[in-house]
């Protein structure tokens, strides 16, 4: 058996993490390749979506802390986060010290949703790295029964 190069592994390890992922979540028309964002119709809990387009970006059962603050107000600090691009770094200053951060824009309307933490300087904030803030002002939760009732199939 051939090994593999380096690029092919990572891209195969980067498919794996994806369908791990994806599991989780059922696409509008798999069949489709421009079927638009992901629809977290499946889970059970809530969902945190965009505001401006209702775009699906978030469950609740990944939610890290509530703790965090931004601009606009509250946010929360997300292990992972679906339907958004993530813009170019640049270090900021935050609260907590400077960090390496990306803003995310919604994929359904373009709208900057929360930021994405690259690099944190400082050791105690290192459980930040990788992570996603969504601001509470740009996404809101959509209880399950409101999903349930929402996407429920009638014959």
């Amino acid at each position: 058996m051939e090994a593999q190069a380096p690029e092919e592994n990572a891209a195969a390890a980067a498919v794996d993490a994806v369908t791990q992922m994806t599991n989780r979540f059922s696409a509008i028309n798999t069949n489709d390749a421009d079927a638009g964002p992901l629809k977290l119709d499946d889970v059970d809990g809530n969902v945190y979506s965009c505001k401006h387009c209702r775009t699906h970006l978030a469950v609740a059962d990944d939610i890290i802390s509530k703790s965090f603050h931004c601009k606009n107000g509250k946010a929360y600090l997300f292990d992972k986060v679906i339907n958004v691009t993530v813009g170019e770094k640049e270090d900021r200053m935050m609260i907590t010290g400077m960090h390496s951060i990306s803003d995310i824009f919604c994929v359904g309307c373009g709208e900057i949703v929360g930021w994405k933490y690259g690099a944190a300087y400082e050791r105690s904030q290192k459980y930040k790295e990788g992570k996603f803030a969504l601001d509470r002002e740009r996404a809101y939760c959509i209880h399950q029964s409101e999903i349930y009732n929402r996407f429920q199939v009638t014959p």
